[in-house]
């Protein structure tokens, strides 16, 4: 079975994977002074294989989008999807992390010591109008000009109400490879057919098309979101599972299919087939963190704090520039990639905190707020 403990696991080990990605997968965005990460085995340095595992580690998109598209059908199919609910709540997610960060970041900006890619994202504030309309397309998640990482928040706001269309499309259907076919050609159409027509001159004022570009073409990883619920619908995660788990040695082949997963990805497909990549990526880690208990426990609850991570850790990796000193420290990626892990874990325990503060507080301002009812008048 595929139970949620196995969602909140895979989460912990993709947002890690996203922080390895950010880290060390943009040399030109490291901070000013920063040489390099240096490793005892120097090839993996200097032949390219730490490069080639920062972009392959850009899986954990994938990653995500699936579990997203898992998640959705599980609660669509015992009617406890509500599409209202679902987008409010990622909006609340998106809010809490925007009102505490986004302030810090304008603040602590200076032009002089600024990175160039990053001057431009804040330069903002000497135009109140520019400033303004800027601030107000960012809180909608209509742009990410101030973190060009939350991308993700508009891809995976489209793909919510598409998804529970797709939903609907294959409801009767009972025939697990017919669904995934289905889905492969949502891929297609995502990754070639739509930029395609967007491409052809005489439909080329498409691509300015609201709906064309925020809900047909969000993304070409986009697609995983509809293999997880085609998953979901079959229970093929529990299955294959349970299948690998029955093995004496169950942890070393989740362990080793985990690589052979990102190395295909890395040196022989590509992006290709997002899709298999990420279920596949998930039916493996599921089986090795299930033989390692302790471990588990501790990854799922990275993984419950992987949504705040997601958008807290880009700030201290790339726009909280005095920060970036200590994450890029030592010079070995796996010390730095730990630095900017419990950076942004602690940063998410606080902020939850913070807020559950706030809300025991909220009572008593909402009833502050009201308009005293009126005395009943005397007869």
């Amino acid at each position: 079975m595929f139970t949620r403990e196995d969602t909140k696991a895979v989460k912990g080990i993709a947002v890690i994977m996203m922080l390895m990605h950010h880290l060390a997968g943009f040399s030109e965005r490291y901070p000013q002074g920063f040489e390099g990460f240096v490793s005892l085995w120097k090839d993996f340095t200097e032949k390219g294989y730490l490069g080639r595992l920062a972009i392959a580690s850009r899986l954990c998109v994938a990653i995500f989008l699936f579990l997203g598209g898992y998640g959705v059908y599980m609660r669509w199919s015992a009617d406890k999807f509500r599409l209202k609910e679902s987008v409010f709540a990622l909006y609340k997610s998106y809010w809490k992390v925007f009102v505490i960060f986004i302030p810090i970041v304008l603040l602590l900006f200076d032009p002089e010591t600024a990175p160039a890619w990053i001057h431009g994202r804040f330069a903002i504030m000497d135009d109140k109008q520019t400033f303004v309309k800027v601030i107000l397309a960012n809180v909608l998640g209509l742009s990410d000009s101030l973190n060009g990482e939350w991308w993700f928040f508009a891809a995976y706001l489209c793909v919510l109400p598409m998804g529970l269309l797709f939903c609907m499309a294959i409801r009767k259907n009972q025939n697990f490879v017919l669904d995934l076919f289905i889905a492969f050609l949502v891929d297609v159409l995502i990754r070639d057919i739509f930029p395609g027509i967007g491409g052809i001159s005489c439909f080329s004022s498409i691509r300015n098309n609201f709906y064309f570009a925020r809900f047909l073409c969000p993304g070409s990883a986009t697609s995983a979101f509809y293999a997880g619920i085609v998953f979901a619908k079959y229970h093929k995660l529990g299955e294959y599972k349970a299948m690998l788990s029955k093995y004496r040695f169950s942890g070393l082949i989740g362990l080793l299919g985990c690589m052979g997963v990102l190395y295909v990805r890395s040196y022989i497909m590509g992006e290709l087939i997002e899709i298999v990549h990420a279920a596949a990526f998930t039916i493996f880690a599921s089986v090795f963190f299930e033989s390692l208990k302790p471990l588990k426990k501790m990854i799922c609850f990275v993984g419950k704090h992987s949504t705040n991570i997601w958008l807290i850790h880009s700030f201290f990796c790339y726009y909280y520039v005095p920060v970036t000193k200590i994450v890029y420290l030592t010079r070995s990626v796996w010390m730095d990639l730990l630095i900017l892990t419990v950076l942004s874990l602690i940063s998410s325990v606080l902020m939850e905190l913070f807020y559950s503060k706030i809300a025991l507080l909220w009572p008593k301002v909402h009833k502050y707020l009201l308009k005293p009812e009126n005395p009943e008048k005397a007869p």
